[in-house]
């Protein structure tokens, strides 16, 4: 059974700095002309009138049947499919807004989770914990550590802003910090993750009918998940 790991929240910031250096002309003082010594004044010759200016010459047509060649068009460098492993890293955890990127590489097969944790700052206690592996086959498995004082037979429930998601799932067991949600998300509900600003976790108080709404903000899960899809690749 899958189990919610401490993630040490990291931040990889790199950064490019760029020198141009400055070209600065400065313009060359024109000295005053030296006034002409009094003469008398001298007849003007008449202006030669100016040859006619050559018309350029006409390009020559593409010999008949071939195409005259066009310059490619500028196109911005595709995002790469894969990305390069840190050499002699056995683990790499990146921060991505409120998402945390860690991936693990004991051996060939590298491992990425991304993340989100919340809780008690002062105490650094972990209350709630959502997580998802790279996806496989058309599916991402991942686990939910739910905060305790919730029923479990209802199990939780899922929105995407206002927009339902799945039909739920049940809890498994719990722990020291919680309860436990397995969970398997499809494509189509990562990519409404990507696009959506929040996903609502809802769960249901114990002895009572009033629900329970945990927040999860979506910002920055989309460079945390194709960053581990990329790594993972």
């Amino acid at each position: 059974m899958l189990t919610i790991r401490a993630l040490v929240r990291s931040s990889l910031t790199v950064m490019l700095l760029l020198a141009v250096p400055l070209a600065s002309s400065r313009a060359q003082d024109a000295e005053p002309e030296a006034a002409p010594t009094e003469a008398p004044p001298k007849a003007r010759p008449k202006p030669r009138p100016k040859p006619a200016a050559p018309k350029p010459a006409a390009k020559a047509a593409p010999p008949e049947g071939k195409a005259a060649e066009a310059k490619p068009a500028e196109t911005s460098p595709a995002a790469p499919a894969h990305a390069v492993w840190p050499t002699g890293a056995s683990t790499l955890s990146e921060s991505y807004g409120d998402w945390t990127m860690t991936c693990t590489h004991p051996g060939e097969k590298i491992t990425c989770i991304v993340a989100q944790s919340q809780g008690d700052s002062q105490t650094g206690r972990r209350k709630f914990g959502f997580e998802l592996q790279t996806p496989a086959n058309g599916r991402s498995e991942g686990i939910v550590l739910m905060p305790f004082g919730l029923s479990i037979e209802p199990g939780i429930t899922f929105k995407l802003d206002e927009q339902g998601l799945g039909k739920g799932a049940p809890y498994t067991a719990c722990g020291p910090d919680g309860c436990f949600v397995p969970i398997s998300f499809p494509t189509l509900a990562l990519d409404g993750m990507r696009t959506a600003r929040k996903l609502f976790v809802i769960g249901q108080k114990a002895g009572s009918s009033d629900g329970a709404t945990i927040t999860v903000p979506l910002e920055g899960f989309a460079q945390a998940f194709d960053r581990a899809i990329a790594l993972s690749n």
